[in-house]
């Protein structure tokens, strides 16, 4: 065992689990952990303006690269900003493993200066908080945080560590590697009888869908999710901000559910007597959690990594707890014993693909809109032509910005990037900087409203220091457009906080130092778009979009607003 600093130790806790980016700010009571990364290139800390956007980058970071990140926030409010930023994570199951410094233990239960009960603050939104007790116990603290961070549902973490645990403390380190502490790459396997109790269901279906979720990406199971709708012709719809779970142009693939999504996605769910609701917990933006979309004669097959999630919004016919690729290799398996070549089912794929097809024909007539300003949806009509196949796309929350979840394409996993039903505005900005840090081999962009754009507009800052190129879209209707449809529907028009007065965003981001883009015209987005991807740097294109009021204002409780 090598005997070292308590801040070192936490740094090479770090690194033995792969991690590269720190983010966050720094402050007196983490000085002694921060300084342990001057001078080094293998682990780097990200110093952002806000701790928000902290947060937001390191939750970008991971679910685009698939692997844990941490956040170093000092005492008091250094922290407690993070909390929007974790509490996506914790909705959107990235592994963040926050480090805390907090004051010192003299200071607790004192009313100290800046002393809070971190522990308890973040209980709610994370999957472990605990404070080190012990200079002795940091090693095995920071194995517990990466083993509760990774296992089953991924989450994040806090570590509050008090600051005299660690200013001239030292600690024995034994370089333990990660399968030394925790289990590695396994995958939990369904139980065999429920597997062929499902197999034995989908294959007497008539209309069958697979419902694809988040578990299908965090498992790295979309091949296995095609082969399965292949082999029985199912009519493939993701969950609610999952629609990179799929390739999008494939032939069995309807559209995205929700408010936000397609109502022939809708129809698809409606109508199919058996889902196959795979790495998902039928939530209330795909399902509404009732049987308004789901029909209540339908047969439900739930697979999920979290025994808890069986059943948990609907009745099942099947409950599987395992991992999604392993399951859906096992439902495989046990549908070809049967059906060597595939089950053909040219009735349901003939109506499969006659939504897919009215979908496509919507879409596509929007082209036709005209206005001045634009309507929003022109936006996206213009961005398909030029978006690259892998590029990562982060959605803001908001209504110009929400019309990207039908319609925006995807093909590749990890590159659709949303609120995750948290709902917070503001996000889009710095978790799409976080995206292009953790996948910087694809390009990235982020689409928000004007509104969502200034809460962490101060992150171009961030981004220009570390030439981070990401271009970042801001729609600008001038409004907080949900709320505003509310009180245009529902309150008399009579408007209060919802028309807002701001900056030109290409002039704002020239003062940052970054490239600036202002598009009026649908015919000039193109080339914005292609060049601000040819950048070295980050950029901003503002679109002057007109108000867009969807018919179905207001939006249900919880679906993000704005």
């Amino acid at each position: 065992m090598a005997q070292m600093p308590a801040g070192q130790a936490i740094i090479e806790a770090l690194r033995a689990e792969g991690v590269e980016y720190v983010f966050g700010l720094v402050g007196t009571t983490t000085n002694s952990i921060v300084t342990e990364m001057y001078g080094r290139t293998d682990i780097q800390f990200v110093d952002t303006r806000h701790e928000e956007g902290a947060a937001f980058m390191a939750y970008g970071y991971a679910k685009a690269s698939g692997k844990p990140v941490a956040c170093l926030t000092t005492s008091g409010p250094g922290t407690i900003n993070l909390i929007t930023g974790i509490s996506l994570a914790q909705k959107g199951h990235a592994p963040v493993v926050v480090i805390a410094g907090d004051t010192a233990r003299d200071y607790i239960n004192r009313d100290g200066s800046q002393a809070f009960d971190l522990v308890g603050l973040f209980k709610p939104i994370t999957n472990m908080a605990v404070q080190v007790n012990k200079t002795e116990r940091i090693p095995e603290m920071f194995h517990d945080a990466f083993r509760t961070a990774l296992s089953g549902k991924k989450g994040p973490v806090l570590l509050d560590i008090p600051r005299d645990l660690m200013e001239g403390q030292t600690v024995e380190w034994e370089g333990l590697p990660p399968e030394a502490y925790r289990a590695v790459n396994s995958r939990v396997t369904g139980d065999a009888d429920a597997v062929k109790q499902a197999a034995t269901l989908l294959s007497q279906a008539r209309r069958p869908l697979l419902l694809v979720g988040g578990g299908v990406i965090d498992s790295e199971a979309s091949d296995q999710a095609v082969a399965l709708a292949e082999l029985l012709d199912m009519a493939m719809v993701p969950s609610y901000g999952h629609n990179d779970a799929v390739p999008n142009s494939h032939r069995l693939y309807v559209g995205p559910p929700g408010g936000r999504g397609a109502g022939e996605a809708a129809e698809a769910i409606n109508q199919a007597d058996v889902i196959l609701a795979l790495g998902t917990r039928l939530t209330q933006s795909t399902t509404s959690w009732n049987y308004s979309v789901v029909n209540p004669q339908t047969k439900i097959i739930q697979i999920d990594i979290d025994p808890l999630e069986i059943g948990h919004n609907y009745p099942v016919a099947v409950g599987i707890v395992g991992d999604a690729k392993a399951v859906a290799q096992q439902l495989i398996d046990a549908l070809r014993r049967d059906f060597p070549e595939g089950r053909s089912n040219p009735e349901w794929r003939a109506r499969v693909e006659e939504l897919a097809e009215a979908r496509r024909a919507r879409l596509d007539a929007e082209v036709e809109l005209t206005g001045d300003p634009m309507m929003p949806q022109r936006f996206y009509t213009e961005l398909a032509k030029v978006m690259p196949r892998d590029c990562m796309v982060t959605i803001d929350a908001g209504v110009a910005a929400g019309l990207a979840y039908d319609r925006i394409h995807f093909e590749v996993p990890r590159t659709m990037f949303n609120y995750a039903g948290q709902g917070g505005l503001g996000m889009g900005l710095s978790v799409g900087l976080g995206t292009k840090l953790g996948r910087p081999d694809r390009p990235a962009i982020s689409i928000q409203g004007d509104g969502g754009f200034l809460y962490t507009s101060q992150e171009l800052n961030t981004a220009v220091r570390w030439e981070i190129p990401l271009v970042s879209i801001v729609l600008n209707n001038s409004c907080h457009g949900a709320e505003k449809a509310q009180q245009q529907k529902f309150y008399n028009e009579r408007y209060i906080g919802v028309d807002l007065v701001n900056p030109r965003f290409d002039k704002l981001a020239e003062v940052y130092g970054a490239k600036g883009y202002y598009v009026e015209r649908p015919e000039d987005i193109g080339d914005a778009v292609t060049e601000a991807l040819s950048l070295q740097g980050p950029s901003v294109i503002e679109i002057p979009v007109a108000e867009y009021f969807p018919a179905a204002a207001p939006l249900p409780a919880g679906s993000g607003g704005r």
